[in-house]
């Protein structure tokens, strides 16, 4: 089955990563339909455009994004921020679920000098449309003297992305892994954060086997 996909290179390395990232993909036999889009602080240079509604909407009907890098460190808005319409697509699609594998591979060089390192293996997750992204462009500066920006944590969010993590590691226990899921967060200052453990605690209790 062909699968459909949406590949936006964007800016500095990006496009370069993305190409060899679709022949990798391709020599492993994936059968792909691939669709380029122009988006990124190039783009904006060009013509002023960050991401269109038709863009966007049209991003929907793909099964997956293949995203280079985005963003140029002089390519900015008016309040300082850089061109950043991945950060958009994220809350649209709802995309919460930053997934980081961290794995030390047989025959590549390791980094670290301890011999335990080799056996590195484990994911951290991120959530990638609250915290403070909820309302990135609400932050306001005062009289140049103090900056504020609004933290956000939903319950709804909180919980899709805990059962994400707690069926990631149930999956990765059953190929050997630990069976085990870790919160970080700041619970003992933040009210936000001990929300956010709160619901962890819940979420945890459906999967007694992790």
């Amino acid at each position: 089955m062909s699968h459909k996909i949406a590949v936006i290179g964007g800016d500095g390395i990006g496009p370069e990563v993305t190409a060899v990232a679709l022949e990798v993909m391709e020599a492993a036999g994936a059968d792909l339909a691939t669709t380029e889009f122009r988006l990124g602080g190039f783009r904006y240079l060009e013509d002023g455009v960050v991401l269109p509604d038709d863009t966007l909407e049209e991003l929907r009907a793909y099964d997956a994004i293949l995203l280079g890098a985005m963003g140029l460190q002089d390519v900015r808005f008016s309040n300082g921020t850089e061109i950043a319409p991945h950060l958009k697509i994220r809350t649209e699609l709802g995309l919460f679920a930053g997934v980081r594998p961290v794995k030390a591979y047989p025959n590549t060089p390791q980094r670290l000098a301890d011999a335990r390192s080799q056996e590195i293996d484990f994911v951290v997750l991120r959530e990638s449309t609250e915290g403070l992204f909820a309302e990135r462009e609400k932050g306001v500066i005062l009289e140049d003297r103090e900056a504020r920006d609004t933290l956000v944590i939903t319950r709804r969010t909180c919980e899709n992305l805990f059962d994400f993590a707690f069926k990631l590691s149930q999956r990765r226990k059953q190929k050997g892994g630990k069976g085990r899921v870790t919160c970080v967060d700041k619970s003992n200052v933040l009210r936000s954060m001990v929300f956010f453990r709160k619901i962890f605690d819940e979420r945890a209790l459906l999967f007694p086997d992790i």
